[in-house]
Formats: C-alpha cells, structure tokens, sequence
C-alpha cells in the first residue's frame, strides 16, 4: 500500500503552472516538524523535514488559490518516485507526494487563508480519513431541529 498523510506548514507559496492541454499543476513544500530524543541525551530536539507535494487539476488551482506560506495543511496522497533527463544528459530523481486531498486545519496559523479545505474530494463517509477538517459538523442540525 502507498498511502502518506502529512500535517505541516508550506514552507512557501504553491507555484502553478499548465501543462500544454491546459491542465494545471500545484507544487508546493510541507514542512513538517517531529521530536526526537539524542542517544545519550534526555532532552527531545526537533527535525523538521521538508516533503516536495505536487497537486493536479482542480486541486491544484484550489490550492493556488487558497495556500500560501505558513499555512497548515493537512496533506493526503501518495509517493512517487520519477526521473527526468537533465539537458547535458545527467539522469536525476525526484521523489514527492502526489495529493488526493489538500486540507487546512482547524485553527490554522495563517490568518488571510479562508479556513476550509483547498479542494472538495469524491464524496466519502464524514468519518472517513481524509474527510475535511473544516468540514466536520457542517452538516448538524440546529438545536430546534433535535428531537429531544
């Protein structure tokens, strides 16, 4: 199974760009911080990890349109692996996240972003990993309509 989720702020702008037949494409960074303890040490540190994403079609405008640096995230894809040719020949690598879905947290740090999610996936389960965060409980009653 190849399946990443990733939680993290953009360490910059997404950058768009159109392929020839007009499809657009997303590429942005997520930095995401985790704590670890040093061998012979009590105290934790932190690492920060920087995970290339890249984002397709309408995903991709929405997270154009929606992202910028500093913005929390939460990322759901999966990874890739691609090569390309450099133009004096050199064969290089580039491994990144392929986005399914790109969210902002609840309480994102980023004060000009709207806080809902950068795309609405394929319908799914409200439970569902992946479903949005800002989504949840968008669709409860009001207190006039509970029963009880």
């Amino acid at each position: 199974m190849n399946s990443v989720q990733l939680l993290g702020n953009l360490a910059r702008d997404p950058e768009i760009r159109f392929t020839k037949t007009g499809r657009a494409v997303a590429m942005f960074t997520v930095a995401c911080t985790r704590s670890y303890v040093p061998t012979g040490s009590s105290e934790p540190r932190e690492l920060t990890d920087f995970i290339p994403c890249v984002a397709w079609g309408n995903l991709a405008e929405n997270c154009g349109n929606n992202l910028a640096k500093g913005t929390r995230v939460f990322v759901q894809g999966r990874i890739s692996v691609r090569s390309y040719e450099t133009p004096d020949g050199q064969k290089r690598y580039r491994t990144e996240v392929v986005c399914d879905f790109v969210g902002q947290t609840l309480g994102s740090e980023h004060p000009q972003a709207p806080a809902q999610p950068a795309a609405a996936p394929a319908p799914q389960h409200p439970a569902a990993p992946g479903a949005g965060f800002s989504s949840m409980g968008a669709d409860a009653p009001s207190d006039e309509e509970i029963p009880f």
